[in-house]
């Protein structure tokens, strides 16, 4: 899960993406000495203010930013927005990294602003103000309207003295009847709601099947013919929403799926016997008053789990040309109920173990990635943890499920001493040169949700914007090591830079945690700068210490056995000791050659 920091730094990245077209700097004679950096947090301001408006009231982010008022003369209200359910609502805005919310002084302010608008002392207030007038007053005359005063800051605590301020004010207006209420709402407010728009919508459709049969124990499901002309119709309004039990989005124009859409434009009649049919989950399944030849299906959160490949190209078949009448397929629905157990993971599982998946796909199933994914969203970084047509294309900002098993592989652990993991055995879980090798060796371990390393590569701790920051991390230095493999002309050190790269990228981390662990999704030059030296230097004492390994084996075998891995570790580690007491540059004057903590995501 995110940190705080890590919580800001994705919040400031959505309200550039989405509101500094929309909120421009303010040019004002009393704001001349303004340095960039006070105009760029107040910008951030103004548009937290306006996103507090979206939050809230469902609007579009145009409509949020036309409901600010901040700027001179704006009596502490940042925006106002009057609501669909008769409220009014008066925003006071804190952009401030380091989470305090309005001061005593401030919140004066806006209780004052709010007295004046009562008293409909329109003209103390700015341009902003004056143009939505007929709007102010029409709300003030509307009967039963309520006020609310809407704090919205990134921390956690509103202090005591602005709470009573607004409570004394709270009780001095509601008098004789209920008119204003103040509500705060915080980092976590503001996050939540960035979270909740990327959670995917679920699915409530309606089905007709043709010659359908019903099992009732032990539970619930039904099977038979459905349309694949409807079926193209459900996937078209529903998109991706409808796979999203899946392990698989559709993949595209692929050999089996161009079979799938012949048979479907030009054999109609054939795609019930040639096709293995779709499966799919529904919560509640609701038959209506028809018969065994025809009858319709409500289905409450459906969602195809098997078929997404079959469904993905008839709906792109129906695209091109109008799929015939007679074009029928296999379907069975199995009743989950509510959320409560897991048979909807398992049906998912088994019915695709049965066809052949990649074991990397699975990890679809694991609703940690759902959560990574919305979370990285947020800042506008595409994850893709499942196969999709679209994952397919690299992309600077996006990247998938196996880049992310290396970067965390590679740079999320210390790397320990034999003799340390000798005295506490506990240590070799946590042991950089362990995921090092896997990698080497054999990477779907890495992803293996049963296996030992998934569950401590994707913890319940690691947070989106840390991820990101891995891979980034990543790339640069396999970019480096890359370009050094080709550059160098001696065959054994190119072997070395190609076969010890997840081996150089342990030692890098262990060097940089300065680096690694900074609550941000961009790497600043200097810190590009830092890494390149390091990633020289650390990579040129680990051949040093391997080449009398040479006479034994090559670079392959070397960083494909931990017994080989682990030793050459041990003196990788020596000689930094010994460089770090000669204060020689390389070594980072933080970092020590004792075992540390695991890197926290």
């Amino acid at each position: 899960m995110p940190t705080a920091q890590e919580k800001v730094a994705q919040i400031e990245i959505a309200l550039r993406q989405r509101f500094f077209p929309l909120v421009p700097k303010i040019e004002k004679p009393e704001r001349a000495n303004w340095t960039e950096e006070q105009h760029d947090v107040d910008r951030l301001s103004r548009a937290l203010a306006a996103y507090t408006i979206v939050g809230l009231c469902d609007v579009h982010d145009i409509t949020a930013a036309a409901a600010i008022t901040d700027g001179s003369n704006d009596g502490g209200i940042d925006a106002f927005f009057v609501r669909g359910d008769n409220k009014l609502l008066l925003v006071q805005s804190k952009f401030k990294r380091g989470g305090a919310c309005a001061s005593q002084q401030e919140n004066l302010k806006t209780i004052n602003g709010v007295r004046a608008l009562l008293a409909r002392r329109f003209n103390e207030f700015n341009q902003a103000f004056q143009n939505r007038l007929d709007e102010i007053e029409a709300a003030l005359d509307t009967p039963g309207v309520q006020l609310e005063i809407v704090l919205v800051f990134l921390g956690e605590n509103v202090s005591p003295h602005v709470i009573q301020d607004l409570n004394g004010f709270k009780t001095e207006i509601n008098n004789p009847g209920p008119l204003l209420d103040w509500h705060a709402h915080t980092l976590s407010n503001v996050y939540d709601w960035l979270v909740e728009e990327q959670t995917p919508s679920t699915v409530d459709t309606q089905i007709t099947l043709e010659n359908w049969v019903s099992i009732l124990a032990p539970r619930r499901a039904i099977y038979g013919q459905i349309s694949a002309n409807e079926l193209a119709q459900i996937a078209s309004v529903h998109g991706k929403a409808l796979f999203q039990r899946n392990i698989r989005y559709y993949l595209g124009s692929v050999r089996v799926n161009e079979a799938i859409e012949n048979t479907v434009l030009n054999q109609p009649a054939e795609l019930f016997y040639l096709n293995n049919g779709i499966t799919a989950i529904a919560e509640v399944i609701t038959p209506s008053a028809g018969n065994q030849n025809r009858c319709n299906f409500g289905l409450s959160k459906v969602s195809i789990v098997n078929g997404a490949q079959t469904v993905g190209t008839i709906l792109n078949a129906s695209l091109t040309q109008q799929i015939p009448a007679n074009a029928k397929l296999l379907i069975s629905i199995i009743e989950t109920g509510p959320a409560g157990d897991d048979i909807g993971l398992r049906i998912t599982r088994a019915r695709n173990n049965q066809t052949a998946v990649k074991s990397v796909d699975f990890v679809a199933l694991d609703t940690n990635q759902e959560r990574l994914r919305q979370e990285l969203a947020i800042a506008g970084i595409e994850y893709h943890y499942r196969p999709s047509a679209e994952a397919s294309l690299w992309r600077e900002n996006a990247f998938k499920v196996g880049e992310a098993s290396l970067a965390l592989s590679c740079l999320s652990f210390p790397v320990v001493r034999s003799t340390d993991i000798q005295q506490n055995p506990a240590l070799n879980h946590s042991n950089a040169i362990n995921y090092a090798v896997a990698a080497k060796k054999e990477v779907g371990r890495l992803w293996d949700q049963d296996g030992p390393y998934y569950p401590r590569i994707f913890t319940p701790t690691l947070s989106g914007i840390h991820l990101f920051r891995m891979v980034r991390i990543y790339r640069l230095i396999d970019i480096t090591l890359n370009g050094t493999e080709w550059s160098e002309t001696s065959y054994q050190r190119r072997m070395f830079f190609r076969h010890g790269r997840y081996f150089i990228m342990t030692f890098v981390a262990h060097l940089s945690l300065d680096i690694i662990n900074r609550p941000s999704i961009d790497i600043s030059q200097e810190d590009k700068n830092v890494l390149s030296r390091r990633i020289n230097e650390i990579s040129e004492l680990i051949y040093n210490e391997s080449v009398p390994m040479q006479i034994f084996k090559g670079y392959l075998s070397i960083f494909r056995n931990l017994g080989d891995s682990q030793p050459l570790a041990d003196r990788v580690l020596n000689r930094l000791a010994q460089q770090d007491a000669a204060a020689v540059p390389i070594a980072n004057p933080n970092i020590t050659t004792q075992p540390t903590n695991e890197v926290q995501p």
